[in-house]
Formats: C-alpha cells, structure tokens, sequence
C-alpha cells in the first residue's frame, strides 16, 4: 500500500487498541476517544477517491442487499395490489350502481321530505302527484302517458313495473312493522271492493305472520262493518290517536347512524311476530290505492308501531350485467313523538363475472395470495424447527402478515359465496317469478316470499363483505411500507411514523380525558335540541367535525345558555384545537428532525431508480453483492479496500458499479464522521480532554518526582495502579515493554547491574530516559519564557494612584511576580 494507506492503517489501528477494552472496563472517557478516533480515521478516507475500510464496505453492502430486497419486492407489492383492487372494481361496478342509486335515494329523500306527521306519511304513499310514492313505484304509464305493456313472451316481461324507466319491480312490494305487542288490532271498516273484502276476511296487515299462518280466513259476506273481537277494548284508544295526529304530530326526520342506538330495534323481534301486507305490480292502479287506503283507514299505523319497513327488488339489465336492486325504506317512530327514516340498497349481480379481464384479476389474485401464503408457512415452519415459532409470531411484521392474509382469504370465501351459494339461490327463487309474470298475485305469495328470503340473505352477506373488502385495501396500504422502508429516504419519513408513536401514545394518555369531557359537556348543553349532541356518538362526532374544520352553527348553539355555550366553544377551540392539535405537529417535526439527523441520508429515489436501471442494463458482469461481501468477509487481516484490491478479486467488474460502491462508501464514511458532531457530543469531548490532560499532568509530575530519586527504577520497575485509581488504563502508569511484547528480567538483590553495553532493554531504558530528560527540559525552558514574559508584562503595567501609599510605618510597597 501507499504511504498514506501506512498511516492510515496505524491509525485504525490505535483505534482497534483503543476498542480492544472491555465495555464493562470501559470509562466514557475511553468511548469519546474512540469516537474521536473514529471520526477522524473516516474523515481521511472520505477524503480519497478509491479507497474505504473494510467494515464501511461491508455495512454498504449488506445496505445494498437489504434496499435490492425491497426494491425488488415492490413490484410484487404493487402487481398484489393491482390485481386486487382491478378484481374488486370489476365485480362491484361502482360508477353504474352510483348512476342507479343515487337517483333512487333522491327521489326518495324528495317523496319524503314534507312527511312532517303520520298522515303526511300516508299522503305521500296515497297521492298520486308526480314525485310521491305511487307515481314513482305504481305509474303504470310510461313518458308519455301510454298504458304499459305486460308479458309480451315468456321471457319479456314487457314494461309494466318500471320504476325510473329502466328498473323493473321483482314479485311485490312488502309493507312490514314491528310493533310494541303482537295481539291484533284494527278499526271497523266497511268493505267497498273485492280486494278490500279479501284483506279484511283475511285480516292481513292486522295479525302477526304466524297468525296469518295458523288461522283460516273468514267466511262470511262482508257487506257490512266488521271489527275485530278481541280488540274491542283498543278501538277508541286508536281512533282518538289518528283523529289528533295533527295537533301531536310525528316529525319525519332521516335516520342518522350514531341514532340508532336509541330507536327501537326491529331485530328484538322474531320474523313470525311482525305485521305485514303485500302490494302487487301486477293489479291495477286503483286496487293498489285501495289496498293502501284500507290500511289507512283501518289505522294500521298506531301509537304502538315502532318499525314499519317498506322492501322491493328492482332489476336492471340495461347497465351492463343484470342487477338485483334490493330497495328498503325504514321508518322508525320514536316515543317522544318523531319519525325518522332510512334508506338503504344493496346491489346484486347476477353474473358473477364482468368478463375476460375480471376473471384475469380473480385468477392472478388467488395465485399470488396462495404463493404469499406457502411463502409465509415456509417460514413459521423454519422458525419452528429453530425453537423460534413463538418470536417468529410476536414479531409485527409477521402478525401483520398473517392478518392480512386471513383477511385475504376471507375476501375468497365471501366471494365463494357470492358465486356458489347466494348467485344460484337467487336465480333459483327469480326462475317462477318470472315464469308467473305478471300473474302474481296473493295466490302466489309463497313464492314471492322464498325470493325476499333469499334475497334478505345475500343482501345481509354482501354488506358485511364490502366492509371486509373496503378496509383490506386499506391494510394492503402498509405492505407498501415494507418496500419503502429499504429505500434510504423514504425511509426517513417511516422511521418517523415508527418513532412518534411512544410520544403520541402519551400525548393520547392526556388529550383523551380532555376530549371527552368536552363531549360529555356538549351534549349535556346542546344535546336537548340539537341532533348532532343528542348521543355520545354523534357528540364525538360534532367535536370532531369542529376540531377538523373549525366551524360550526354558533347561532344554534348559543340559542339557549348563551355564556355556557361560549365558554364551551372557546375553550374547546382554545385549548383542544389550537393547543393540543398544534402539539401534534410539534412532537411529530421534532420526531421527524431527531430521525433525519440520526439517520444516513442516503440517495434520493431517482438515483436509487437510475442505479437499477444501470444494474439491469450490466446485469451479465454485474457482480453480486453477496459474493461481494463474502469475498470481503474472508480478508480478515486487510482493513483497507481500494481500487487495486478490488480488481485483483473481481477483474471482470464493471467500472459502473466500483465506482457506485465507492461512492456509496464515501458517503458512508462522512455520515460515520459527522454523526457524532453534536452539541451535546463535543461538550462531552471537551470534558474528557480535559479530564484526559490533568491525570496526564498528574501522571508527569509523579514521574518527575521519582525520577528525581532514581532515574532507572520508575522505568525498570512494573507499578500496578491502585484500586481507587481512575486513571490506571493511562500508558504512563503501565510498565516498560519492550521489543516483542517482553517484560525485561530483573536482577535479584546482590547481583551487579549491568552496564550500558548490556542487554537490549537497557539500552532502549536509557535512550527513553535521555529522550524524556530532552523533553523535559524544553519544556521547562517554556515555562521559564512564558514566566518572564508574564512578569515583564505585570512590570510594564502602570501603578495605579495610591499604591505606593498605605503603609502606617511609610515603608512603600513592592510589587512582584
């Protein structure tokens, strides 16, 4: 090597002597040193062009290794991702079936939005105005006000049913309540058709289903009133309440999540114990006005209805595949005397594939999920034959894995379902809806009921699993973090994310409690009257909102407690919003500084891109880093790696990549050089120079004083350090070695020294003696220049007034060194 390669090699050398110390021996002192050592070793070989240290190397290379692994497994990432979110796109169709029913909700938001009381309710499902319930679902008509078509063939239904010109009604039209007690109940009613003769024979709509079930219909002539004997008792108690529905009127409001909690629920009853009735596309217009208006009359809305649920499907074969639309309206009727409705579609697909690209994005899909998951056995199965399964499994990386695995399969399994199980069944249960046509009626009801069945469950299985399907493409989100981890930058930003967490979590132990009081408050100020606070959750939710947003309807809520609600607001803004949420930001760009300035910079993205490019283009001489490193690995004596090295071991590497690595090294061996320059690094370097240099003094003065005795013993004589002794590590304490690392043999008591011309280690004693005696005297000498210097200073300074005065016996005072 070069001269310069020498010194730099005893440089690292001193170094490795340095480190060579036990840590449980080591003084902090000592760590600074080799710090120091450090810095300055990495500090000359940044400055060199085609040269490094050999650990430097090695740490690029497995860097190296570390960044190609997750390099190269992000394009699996993104092709797994890919495939999956084309897979799901394509099944559900989301901008058709927005197209569909986004119009059906609003038409229904408008069919109810002056339902104001119970009556208003029925007014909307009664009148025939354009916009309200029967001109929408029962038309009849078409555009242009011409009689709709019935079964043209066996297969075509004609147009009859239409619903927006393109959705047709499937069967019937079910009207379902669940009410507060399961007798029946009714009010006399006169008979003024057939159809209201058959319903009130039949009592439908006014007995549970198990009832309808288990009990004959009537026979008898219903040319009269009829009323119900065993809710004689309940006549007048409904009629007085239908007769001042106006003067105690049941707002309709839309249902809100965050209040369902406080209605009632429908599925505190069994199926069998509700109330339902029937209404059929296939009569005339006017029987299902009738049908309606019985039901009015005969006050199938009461004070103890608390559910009443309104369900039908709509076909659609015109946007692309055909389409089961199941369409559910819900009114929920509160005690305190409001009515809030919801609306809610599920759409079906009765082609399971939307075509050749979809089953392409099913199939690569499950291939490449089955490969993730014998990938992920392999290694459990590794760990477990180590001893390691149970670190294996507590590791985060690998239950995350896992989750999202399972959760990948349960995707599979759900859409197994949907292919093998519910598919078939809704074909199955639509097949003698359609061979009937649109010669249903309450004869075949039966049918109609299996379809609503079936119907009903691949509705409630399909809304679980858009759930299940929407979040696991979020979970796919932080398989990209892996990949990003590995890429020096970005991975700057996730070291962020992982360290703010033990802050945050903290910051979360404080900020909860206050968050939640100020919920709790704002629904017990504003809860009373306004819907937003009126539950806990919808609370949270408004105070979120006002967090996020910083706005909010102060007019409403400074309505009633003007000074409590604006030292609520106030205070909420002032300290949740600006203070807390400022907090936020502060913790997580301090984090992000702490992280940016501990952690190697490295390459920016595109240089990382333009090196895989360069490396894929020389793929062929491109020499792997693995064997790179183990050929390093196995030059343990040689701590220098420069250029010439590198072509004795790899004649064939490209130049490219020898110049990438030793710009990888050099930047490398900067960063080791800069780490540790620091504030709170240097001050602690300071302190240990300067504790360094007074045991040093000490030691030089101990040394002094014995030589001042005997000018041969302190050197021929080993001296062990005392135990309190701080400084016992320090060179100067230990003992004289000499040449090959032998401690000289010492003559015993009587036995003559010997002379000059004797043994080796004499020889080199007394040359250190003479050398130290040099030393000393120059620095004596110094001293001695640097006292004069000082006294002649003090001398030429000039004396201040009255110095020379002060003694009372008129001596006058001298002024010396």
């Amino acid at each position: 090597r070069s001269a310069a390669g020498d010194r730099i090699g005893s440089a690292m050398a001193a170094i490795q002597k340095a480190a060579s110390t036990t840590p449980k021996d080591r003084k902090h002192a000592d760590v600074l040193r080799i710090k120091a050592g450090h810095m300055l070793t990495f500090d000359h070989l940044a400055s060199n062009r085609g040269v490094t240290e050999r650990q430097i190397a090695r740490r690029v290379l497995r860097k190296s290794m570390a960044r190609s692994t997750g390099c190269l497994s992000l394009p699996l990432t993104i092709a797994y991702f890919g495939f999956y979110i084309t897979s799901v796109r394509l099944h559900e169709d989301i901008t058709n079936v927005y197209f569909l029913e986004s119009t059906v909700r609003n038409r229904l938001d408008a069919m109810f939005a002056d339902a104001h009381t119970t009556n208003a309710v029925w007014d909307a499902l009664l009148s025939t105005e354009s916009g309200k319930f029967m001109d929408v679902f029962f038309s009849h008509v078409d555009m242009y006000g011409q009689l709709q078509a019935t079964n043209i063939t066996e297969d075509i239904w004609g147009d009859r049913g239409l619903v927006l010109s393109y959705n047709q009604i499937q069967g019937a039209v079910e009207f379902k309540q669940w009410r507060s007690e399961t007798s029946d109940y009714g009010k006399p009613y006169s008979c003024s058709s057939d159809v209201t003769c058959a319903l009130c024979r039949s009592n439908e709509g006014f007995q549970t289903i198990h009832n309808t079930i288990n009990r004959a219909p009537i026979d008898r002539e219903c040319n009269g009133a009829r009323r119900l004997q065993e809710e004689e008792s309940e006549d007048a108690e409904s009629s007085e309440f239908l007769a001042n529905d106006e003067f105690h009127p049941r707002r309709l409001h839309l249902g809100r999540p965050e209040l369902r909690s406080s209605f009632p629920r429908a599925s505190d009853q069994k199926v069998n114990d509700t109330f339902h009735f029937w209404l059929y596309p296939a009569e005339a217009r006017e029987q299902i006005s009738d049908r309606l208006r019985y039901y009015h009359e005969r006050g199938w809305i009461d004070h103890q209805t608390e559910v009443i649920e309104i369900r039908m499907y709509l076909m659609n074969a015109e946007l692309g595949r055909n389409r089961l639309e199941q369409l559910t309206v819900t009114l929920r009727f509160s005690e305190a005397g409001s009515v809030y409705y919801e609306r809610d579609l599920q759409c079906y697909f009765l082609q399971f594939f939307y075509g050749n690209l979809s089953m392409l994005a099913d199939g690569m899909f499950f291939i490449m999920l089955v490969l993730n998951t014998a990938y992920r056995l392999h290694g459990m199965w590794s760990a477990f034959l180590q001893s390691k399964l149970f670190r294996h499994l507590l590791n985060l990386h690998m239950a995350w894995e896992w989750l999202m695995i399972l959760t990948g399969w349960w995707t599979i399994y759900g859409y197994y379902n949907m292919m093998f199980n519910w598919e078939p069944a809704l074909l199955d249960a639509l097949e003698p809806v359609h061979r009937r046509g649109w010669e249903l009626g309450p004869e075949r009801i039966a049918e109609v009921e299996n379809l609503f069945d079936k119907g009903h469950i691949a509705a409630e299985g399909l809304a679980s699993l858009r759930v299940v399907v929407a979040q696991y493409s979020v979970m796919l989100m932080f398989r990209f973090f892996v990949s990003f981890g590995s890429q020096p930058r970005l991975a700057i930003v996730l070291n962020t994310m992982k360290n703010v967490l033990t802050d945050l979590f903290h910051f979360l132990i404080v900020f909860v409690p206050t968050a939640f009081a100020y919920v709790i408050a704002g629904s017990l100020i504003f809860g009373r009257r306004i819907e937003g606070f009126s539950t806990i959750t919808s609370s949270f939710g408004t105070c979120f909102r006002i967090a996020m947003e910083s706005e909010y309807d102060w007019e409403e809520m400074s309505a009633e407690f003007y000074w409590a609600a604006a030292l609520w607001a106030w205070s909420f803004l002032s300290l949740v919003v600006l203070l807390f949420l400022n907090m936020v930001l502060a913790i997580i760009l301090d984090i992000y500084n702490e992280t940016r300035q501990s952690s190697f910079p490295g390459e920016a993205v595109w240089e990382t891109m333009s090196y895989f490019l360069t490396k894929g283009y020389r793929f062929r001489a491109w020499v792997a880093d693995k064997s790179f490193d183990e050929k390093l690995e196995s030059l343990a004596p040689e701590n220098i790696v420069d250029d010439k090295l590198i072509e004795d071991i790899f004649p064939k590497m490209p130049g490219t990549q020898k110049e990438a690595f030793f710009k990888a090294c050099r930047a490398q061996m900067r960063w080791e050089a800069s780490r540790n320059l620091t504030k709170p690094h240097l001050l602690k370097m300071i302190g240990s120079v300067m504790e360094s240099l007074q045991s040093s003094h000490q030691a030089v003065q101990r040394i002094v004083t014995e030589e001042a005795k005997d000018p041969v013993k302190p050197w021929t004589t080993p001296k062990k350090a005392a135990k309190d002794d701080k400084d016992h590590h320090s060179f100067l304490k230990k003992g004289v070695v000499t040449k090959g690392g032998k401690q000289p043999a010492l003559q015993e008591k009587g036995v003559p020294a010997e002379t000059v011309e004797g043994p080796e280690w004499l020889k080199e004693t007394w040359e250190l003696l003479r050398q130290q005696r040099q030393w000393i005297e120059y620095t004596n000498w110094h001293l001695q220049q640097m006292q004069w210097q000082i006294q002649k200073a003090i001398e030429s300074r000039p004396l201040r007034s009255g110095v020379a005065a002060g003694a009372s016996d008129g001596s006058a005072r001298t002024v010396g060194l």
